[in-house]
């Protein structure tokens, strides 16, 4: 009786051993990808797509998970950029994991305080305040010229070997490595992060999404629990970040822009929110097609926010929920 009670409906432990398998030939598939496909452009595309499926990753946490929106969470991806991209010029051109992790860690100490006043709110105050510190934040990388080159953004980064236990195991410079960087970055942090959010804090973050007074009534610190929850949030964006200047060698205001920030969330509400893969399905549907609809008219933003309209308006679950959503059609 008591199994029965305790069990999750949507988790058997059947399905545990098929989702494993799911993930490794998806991740083996990918991994193999570049060996056999000898097309540079589509290997740096995919490498986008991971990069900034990472980032929407994060999102969710916020918004599919605690019930946060934030507008500008492109912002904590320029941070982590910037930092590491400064630490290899001026520090340490060669120390790879090290500039990582400088960058991870401002990217976590600007988060902290910002997030202290911010979960002292909620709902629409909430979201205002993401979008002015956000625009703070561009404002600042943009003015600051002596420091982040301004509108010209950091050029000249280092592009460090990638060093494993004092073997060189590849340089940042070349796309194949950093694909496979990138592909083994994001597989961790993915299931590192559905690993949290399937434990007992996760679900306080549920229950905090469900409903914030209920949750405070039966003794959750809930405002703990959303500075926690966005903490989690920023450093995946952090890493999102440092993956990003290895990739491209160079970042711009631009990619702190509120436009960019708007990007961000509809990838998430393409994938489904509350799924974690799903945003990483949305990154690659918006990026594809944001390439696609570029090499066509200049004016692409009009062209893609019709298309990103149609999928929002017949696909209102996003990726991940098409399935429930095309049964409840046929039902009625």
């Amino acid at each position: 009786m008591m199994s029965d009670i305790t069990s999750i409906p949507g988790d058997r432990p059947s399905a545990a051993p098929i989702k494993i398998f799911g993930f490794a030939a998806i991740f083996l598939a990918l991994a193999i990808l570049p060996f056999v496909w000898d097309n540079r452009f589509y290997i740096s595309l995919i490498t986008q797509i991971m990069i900034y499926g990472l980032l929407a990753m994060s999102l969710d946490v916020l918004l599919g998970y605690t019930g946060l929106l934030s507008f500008m969470h492109n912002a904590y991806l320029g941070i982590g950029a910037y930092m590491v991209g400064l630490f290899l010029i001026h520090v340490s051109p060669t120390s790879l994991w090290l500039a990582c992790l400088v960058g991870v860690i401002f990217t976590g100490a600007v988060a902290l305080p910002v997030g202290w006043v911010q979960v002292r709110t909620g709902g629409l105050a909430f979201a205002l305040l993401t979008l002015a510190f956000g625009m703070m934040f561009h404002t600042i990388v943009w003015k600051w010229y002596s420091v982040t080159g301004g509108d010209d953004g950091l050029m000249g980064v280092p592009s460090p070997d990638i060093q494993l236990f004092r073997w060189t195991v590849g340089n940042t410079g070349d796309p194949t490595h950093i694909y496979l960087l990138t592909l083994v970055v994001v597989a961790i942090c993915f299931v590192l992060t559905r690993r949290i959010i399937r434990s007992p804090f996760g679900a306080v973050l549920e229950a905090i999404r469900e409903n914030e007074e209920r949750a405070a009534f039966v003794g959750i610190n809930v405002r703990r629990y959303k500075l926690y929850g966005w903490m989690l949030a920023c450093i995946l964006a952090g890493i999102a970040g440092a993956l990003f200047i290895l990739y491209k060698g160079y970042i711009g205001p631009t990619t702190m822009s509120a436009f960019a920030g708007a990007g961000v969330l509809m990838m998430v509400l393409l994938g489904g929110m509350g799924s974690l893969w799903g945003p990483l399905i949305g990154a690659g549907i918006f990026i594809y097609i944001q390439d696609y609809i570029t090499t066509m008219t200049e004016h692409w933003e009009i062209y893609l926010g019709l298309v990103v309209i149609l999928l929002v308006l017949f696909m209102p679950t996003g990726f991940v929920g098409m399935g429930s959503y095309l049964k409840r059609m046929r039902r009625n």
